[in-house]
C-alpha cells in the first residue's frame, strides 16, 4: 500500500507529505483547492504523462516520491518484473520517484535505480488502481464493455479467449498467404521478372561467401603499396635524376670529392674534409642503388588493384540495389528470390492447397468463437446479478442490468475479441426493459454503476491500494451514504484513497485529509493537513451545510456516528 507521499513544485504545491494509512482514506477541500491535484501526483508516479505545465512557476522542476510497502503482495510476475529490472525490493519497500524538468523531459527511479516508462507502468499496475471522471464516462463505451466483463469471469473465460486468439492468429496469416499468392496478373509478372533479373545479375557475379572481406583487405593493402611505391619511387628521382648538367646528386658528391681530395693532397688542412666527402660519396652511391632496387622491386600490379576495385564497385552497387547490408545479405537475397520465383511456379496448387486449410481454419476458429461467446454468456448472468444487487445496495432498487451479445457483420466477423459485441444494457425504473447504458444511465447512475464493477472486480484482483477521485459525481443524500458505505467494504481487503465533496464520504473515512489554498508571498500555495477528530467534524459539518455552526457539527456528529 501506499504509506508516503511527498510532493515538491508539483503546480500549485509547493512541498507537501501525504501520509495514508489502512483503511478509507478521504481527501477534500474547498472547490479549486488543489484536491485533484495530490491524484496527478500519484498518477505521475505510476507513469503518467510528465508535462512542464506541472512545474511550480519560478521553479526548475517538479519532484514526486511515494513510498510503497508491497510485502503483502504475493504475485510471481510483479517478482519476475524487479529481478529482470536489477530492482531490489528491500524489505519489501519501494521507493517510486519522478522529476520533471523545465524541458518537459521526466526523471524515473525505482529504490535509487533509474528506469524507463514501461517498467515503471508494468510494476505500479501491481500497486495501485486509480478511478476518475473519465473511468465513469468510459463505462459509456461499448468497446470497453468485453474487457470488463473478461476481467470479471478471468479465470473462467481466458483460457476460451487464448485458445481463440491462437486460432484467429493462424486464420490471419493464412488469409496474409492466399492474399500475397492472388496478386493480380500484372502485378505478379512485374514481381517474377524483377526476382528472375535480381538472380542472373548476381549469380552472374559468382561471389565467394568471405569474398567482400578478402576484397576489402586486398584493396587496402594496393593502397598502402601504392603509396609506399610512390614515395620510393620519389625518393629514387631525388637521388638518381639528373639535372639539366647531366649529374645527379651522386656525381655531384663524387666530383666534390675528388676536387677536395687534389686540395688535400696539397695541403693536409682539407684532409678531414676530403675524407668525408669519399665516405658519403661512396655512402650516396650505395643509398641510390638500394633506393633504386627498392624501387623496382615492389610488388604491386595496377591492374590487379583495378581489378578489386572494380569488384568492391559491383559488390557496393548490388548491396545499395538490393538494400542489403552486406555482401552476405546480398547473397540470401538471391537464395530468397530464387525461393520466391519457385513459389510463384506453383502457386495455383498452392493456392488450392491454402483454400482448404483456410477453410479447415476457419471452421476451428468458428467452433471456438462459439465456444468464447457461451462461456461469456454464462459469465454475463452472473456479473449481470452482482451488478443488480450492488445497484439496489447504492440506493437504485428497481435496477435492471444485463449484458446483451451482438453477433458481428459477416464482413467484420473475426474480430480480435470474439465475432459478438458486448453491449451493457441497463435501466432504473421498473416496468422498462433494459437499454445500451450509454443512452439510458444518468452521471451519478453511471458512478455508482462504476462503483459496483470495481467492488465485484476488486475480489478477484488484490491491487493494494484503489484510488476514486470524485465517485460521487452526480449523487446526494442515501446515494451517497451508499456510496459511503460500498467504498467502506472496499477498504476492509484494501487500502482505498477517495477525493470527494460528499459529507457521507467524509464522514465514513477511517482518516481524513484537507486540502486548503493560500497566498504566500504573493503565490498561490495548497498544503494537506490530516485532521484530528475535531477537524473531521468541521470538515463534515463544512461539506453538509457550508457552514460549522453548533447545530451543524452537531448534524456531522451523528452522521459520523452512523459509520462507526
Amino acid at each position: 500500500m501506499l504509506t508516503r507521499l511527498e510532493i515538491n513544485n508539483f503546480a500549485v504545491i509547493s512541498e507537501s507529505i501525504f501520509e495514508p494509512k489502512e483503511g478509507l482514506n478521504v481527501i477534500s477541500g474547498e472547490t479549486g483547492a488543489g484536491k485533484s491535484l495530490l491524484i496527478d501526483a500519484i498518477d505521475l508516479i505510476l507513469g503518467g504523462k510528465a508535462s512542464k505545465n506541472l512545474i511550480r512557476t519560478g521553479e526548475d522542476y517538479a519532484y514526486v516520491e511515494a513510498v510503497f510497502d508491497i510485502s503483502s503482495i504475493r504475485d510471481q510476475s510483479l517478482d519476475d518484473i524487479l529481478k529482470d529490472s536489477g530492482i531490489d525490493a528491500e524489505e519489501g519497500m519501494l521507493v517510486i520517484s519522478r522529476k520533471v524538468q523545465r524541458d518537459g523531459k521526466s526523471i524515473a527511479r525505482i529504490n535509487q535505480r533509474t528506469v524507463v516508462l514501461s517498467v515503471l507502468k508494468a510494476i505500479s499496475a501491481y500497486l495501485v488502481n486509480i478511478h476518475g471522471q473519465h473511468d465513469t464516462q468510459a463505462i459509456f463505451d461499448e468497446s470497453s464493455h468485453v474487457a470488463l466483463l473478461d476481467s470479471f469471469g478471468k479465470g473462467r473465460i481466458e483460457p476460451y479467449a487464448v485458445k481463440y486468439t491462437e486460432l484467429l492468429k493462424e486464420y490471419k496469416s493464412i488469409v496474409l498467404q492466399i492474399r500475397d499468392l492472388s496478386l493480380q496478373p500484372s502485378s505478379k509478372n512485374g514481381r517474377k521478372e524483377y526476382l528472375e533479373y535480381a538472380i542472373k545479375e548476381i549469380n552472374d557475379a559468382a561471389f565467394a561467401d568471405d569474398e567482400e572481406e578478402q576484397l576489402t583487405e586486398l584493396n587496402r593493402k594496393f593502397k598502402r603499396i601504392e603509396s609506399d611505391l610512390g614515395l620510393l619511387t620519389e625518393a629514387d628521382e631525388l637521388l638518381s635524376g639528373e639535372d639539366d648538367s647531366g649529374y645527379s646528386v651522386s656525381d655531384r658528391i663524387r666530383s666534390a670529392s675528388v676536387l677536395c681530395e687534389k686540395l688535400a693532397s696539397k695541403d693536409d688542412s682539407y684532409r678531414d674534409i676530403a675524407d668525408k666527402l669519399k665516405i658519403l660519396a661512396e655512402e650516396s652511391a650505395e643509398l641510390s642503388s638500394r633506393v633504386n632496387d627498392l624501387a623496382t622491386s615492389v610488388d604491386y600490379s595496377k591492374e590487379k588493384a583495378d581489378e578489386v576495385t572494380a569488384r568492391l564497385g559491383l559488390i557496393y552497387d548490388l548491396k545499395a540495389k538490393y538494400s542489403c547490408a552486406t555482401l552476405a545479405d546480398v547473397l540470401k537475397f538471391a537464395r530468397d528470390a530464387a525461393d520466391e520465383l519457385e513459389t510463384m511456379k506453383d502457386s495455383s496448387r498452392k493456392l488450392a492447397e491454402l483454400r482448404k486449410v483456410r477453410s479447415e481454419a476457419e471452421g476451428k476458429l468458428l467452433d471456438a468463437s462459439e465456444a468464447l461467446t457461451a462461456i461469456r454468456k454464462e459469465v454475463g448472468e452472473d456479473l449481470s446479478s452482482r451488478i443488480i444487487e450492488q445497484l439496489r445496495d447504492l440506493e437504485i432498487p428497481s435496477a435492471e442490468f444485463k449484458v446483451n451479445f451482438v453477433r458481428r457483420s459477416k464482413d467484420r466477423f473475426f474480430a480480435s475479441y470474439g465475432i459478438d459485441d458486448v453491449v451493457f444494457m441497463f435501466t432504473a425504473n421498473p416496468g422498462e426493459e433494459p437499454k445500451p447504458l450509454s443512452s439510458t444511465a444518468s452521471g451519478g447512475e453511471a458512478s455508482r454503476i462504476m462503483l459496483a464493477v470495481k467492488c465485484i472486480l476488486s475480489d478477484a484482483d488484490m491491487i493494494p491500494t484503489l484510488i476514486f477521485d470524485e465517485i460521487d459525481t452526480g449523487v446526494s443524500g442515501k446515494a451517497a451514504g451508499a456510496i459511503a458505505g460500498k467504498l467502506r467494504m472496499l477498504s476492509d481487503n484494501h487500502q482505498v484513497l477517495c477525493v470527494t465533496h460528499t459529507a457521507h464520504i467524509a464522514a465514513a473515512a477511517d482518516h481524513n485529509y484537507l486540502i486548503s489554498k493560500g497566498v504566500v508571498e504573493d503565490k498561490t500555495v495548497s498544503s494537506i493537513l490530516k485532521l484530528d477528530t475535531a477537524g473531521k467534524e468541521k470538515e463534515v459539518s463544512r461539506l453538509l451545510s457550508g457552514t460549522t455552526s453548533a447545530e451543524s457539527v452537531g448534524l456531522a456528529k451523528k452522521l459520523m456516528e452512523e459509520f462507526l
